[in-house]
């Protein structure tokens, strides 16, 4: 499949993604559709909508990089949060890195937050950073109500959104 196949037979479920709600039957019915989709997907599907300039095919590219559990896509993915077209992908981005941490702590990457402009997005790109290294130091904690400065993104509900798509697998 093509990100170009895919997009155009998941429509709209990228917006979604921006805010999920996996107590909405809409959504849940989406998301398993999307699920259901699995056998078509593959590493090289979700690293090419991972490195898009825009943040659609890279939500798309983080939800089968969930769904096939392709830890090996870390890297990828963190390196998403120095580019300054990341918008909306931020936080998602952030909740896919702490479930591959807690699941596979070595292969995460390397997180050298000099590498990053923290100030990017109201401060959102190091927000997120500083939530991925707290994982990586045992302190980690979030609040329901916890969420993005710039795009208001719950980070409890994306953490939720990546659980649920490896829980799929």
């Amino acid at each position: 499949m093509t990100p170009e196949q895919l997009v155009q037979t998941t429509g709209l479920f990228y917006q979604s993604l921006i805010h999920p709600a996996l107590d909405d039957p809409t959504f849940l019915a989406d998301l398993d559709r999307f699920c259901q989709m699995r056998d078509n997907l593959d590493r090289g599907l979700a690293l090419q909508l991972i490195e898009e300039v825009n943040w659609r095919d890279r939500l798309l590219g983080f939800a089968v990089a969930a769904l096939l559990q392709d830890w090996s896509l870390s890297s990828a993915i963190l390196e998403t949060l120095q580019r300054r077209l990341t918008g909306m992908a931020i936080v998602p981005a952030g909740a896919w890195l702490v479930i591959q941490h807690q699941r596979v702590p070595e292969a995460s990457p390397a997180l050298i937050l000099t590498r990053f402009d923290l100030t990017l997005f109201d401060g959102e790109v190091g927000w997120v950073l500083t939530r991925l290294q707290a994982v990586r130091e045992g302190t980690f904690s979030v609040a329901t109500e916890e969420a993005g400065p710039h795009s208001g993104q719950s980070f409890q509900d994306q953490l939720e959104l990546y659980e649920s798509l490896c829980e799929s697998a």
